[in-house]
């Protein structure tokens, strides 16, 4: 909660309580002929009690959200504020009973207080939906601008000059050595491609389609490296249509082998499994003497992402001979988080 808005709040329970006032001297001015004397404790008093009554209704924030159930909230709070205010101008009758000489006193108060009431919290209300829905619209326009800068990395990642390079060097090979391999090498490269033009504009994919691409990914490695690079996956059929941020199963398998030294004598281990809600990439830690130049967009990039898709976090863990990142499984496509 903000200083300007505790600010806001305090004004307007000040002018809420004098308008109070003044409401119930115009409806019965000879009430009031000692006015000059006791304006200030009724002034005092009708601040307090708006006050009291108003911030009940803020208390059932913590119990019963509006967007839990908005006609439940609704129905909970004004019986509370009925309470409240009956039981404020109760209390105020017992023990000041000279403020309510007459029975029509009584109910004017009552009423007042529980239609002024109504009326702040309803204006609190919106102003809190309003507020809601700015944090809202600028947490979406940050989400596309980081999903648009995620497209371009990811786009630019597949088309890096090296990764070609290396691809139709590995190709020219099997295309001498072993033609029915380098036929299905073209074919892996070719839903790589595909996933990439088809899924650029989206946020999240389907774990299984995911897991599709990461095959065709790892197969061109794999032909590349061959027993050097040892790769095993372990993921239920059951988790296969939640979702996850696209492209970050790639930029994983990419670091692992990006900053690892890849060998017959210390081959390069990738484990992909998942655990409880989260997708795991675990490698076993091979030192290079140079590391190679870095993107700017692994680890980073998928963290940032994470953190406007869902309020989960990736976890990192490294040892002295392993890393590890578990990133977090979405439910659906539009599991995104709201800051209220």
């Amino acid at each position: 909660m903000s200083f300007r808005y505790i600010k806001f709040r305090i004004a307007s329970y000040i002018i809420s309580g004098i308008l109070y006032y003044l409401i119930l001297y115009v409806i019965n001015p000879l009430e009031y002929k000692e006015w000059s004397t006791s304006v200030l404790p009724d002034v005092a008093l009708s601040i307090a009690g708006l006050t009291l009554v108003i911030e009940s209704c803020f208390l059932l924030d913590r119990f019963l959200p509006w967007q839990k159930s908005l006609p439940k909230r609704l129905i909970v709070q004004l019986v509370v504020q009925v309470i409240m205010v009956f039981f404020i101008i109760v209390i105020l009758k017992f023990f000041v009973p000279e403020w309510f000489s007459e029975g029509l006193i009584y109910q004017q108060t009552m009423v007042l207080g529980i239609i002024v009431s109504i009326l702040i919290s309803s204006i609190f209300t919106a102003y809190s939906f309003f507020v809601q829905w700015s944090q809202t619209e600028i947490k979406s326009a940050k989400n596309e601008q980081k999903a648009i800068q995620a497209q371009l990395d990811f786009l630019k990642t597949q088309i890096d000059p090296h990764f070609l390079f290396n691809n139709f060097s590995t190709l020219t090979s099997l295309i001498e050595d072993n033609p029915k391999l380098a036929v299905e090498y073209v074919q892996r490269l070719a839903v790589i491609y595909r996933h990439v033009l088809s899924d650029k504009e989206e946020n999240v994919i389907r774990l299984a389609d995911e897991m599709t691409f990461i095959e065709s990914y790892l197969f061109l490695y794999q032909t590349r490296y061959q027993d050097s690079l040892i790769v095993e996956k372990h993921i239920p059929a059951d988790i296969m249509d939640k979702y996850f941020a696209t492209g970050s199963m790639q930029l994983l398998v990419e670091n692992a082998i990006k900053h690892n030294a890849i060998s017959r004598q210390k081959p390069l281990k990738i484990e992909i499994y998942a655990e409880e809600d989260f997708i795991i990439v675990k490698n076993n830690i091979n030192p290079i003497t140079k590391r190679a130049d870095s993107t700017g967009i692994g680890l980073k990039n998928i963290a940032e992402r994470y953190h406007l898709l869902s309020r989960q976090q990736i976890v990192i863990e490294q040892s002295s001979d392993s890393f590890l990142v578990k990133v977090p499984l979405l439910n659906s496509n539009h599991d995104f988080s709201s800051d209220y």
